[in-house]
């Protein structure tokens, strides 16, 4: 994918976040089931995705010579104002402003990148996979973590065998 379209997933996504924080749980309708199921993040992973966002985009564009596209980018993405009102907030001339903007996608998409904030659903999975540490075994293809599972498993089946030999040897 091109940084611009990398930009947009992650906007989108932190823009759908900031919208489902803002709003209040409603009480549940027993009754009533919902109509489709829609997957929502921890509040905490989803705020730490809000911030990780805002954080990377601010250091990707940190340079003194960029204060207008920082500026450009705190107003129309984070604030969300509209175009015709950012543009004049922004104080610039609207070609200018779709100038920066295109920069603006561009240098914060590779940055995402390199964060790992893109693609959004393997942000999501970290959080789960952060407790194991897998090494490969380039021998066999397997990790480390895969050796000890079915080490263990092979440890159960084996007490298992010792407790209930007449099961597990029984013939007819």
């Amino acid at each position: 994918m091109k940084p611009k379209e990398i930009f947009e997933v992650c906007h989108t996504r932190y823009k759908t976040l900031r919208g489902f924080l803002n709003r209040h749980v409603a009480a549940l309708d027993w009754e009533r089931p919902s109509e489709s199921h829609h997957w929502r993040p921890e509040r905490a992973r989803a705020e730490e995705y809000i911030a990780d966002f805002e954080r990377i985009a601010e250091r990707a564009l940190r340079r003194p010579e960029w204060r207008g596209r920082l500026k450009l980018f705190r107003i129309y993405f984070l604030r969300g104002f509209e175009y015709r009102r950012a543009i004049t907030l922004c104080g610039v001339s609207p070609s200018t402003f779709d100038y920066w903007m295109s920069e603006v996608k561009k240098t914060c998409g590779r940055d995402f990148v390199r964060a790992g904030l893109f693609p959004p659903g393997d942000y999501f999975r970290k959080r789960g996979m952060a407790g194991v540490k897998t090494t490969e075994d380039h021998s066999t293809g397997e990790s480390r973590a895969q050796g000890r599972e079915n080490g263990s498993r092979e440890k159960q089946k084996g007490r298992l065998e010792e407790s209930r030999p007449e099961i597990l040897t029984c013939q007819d």
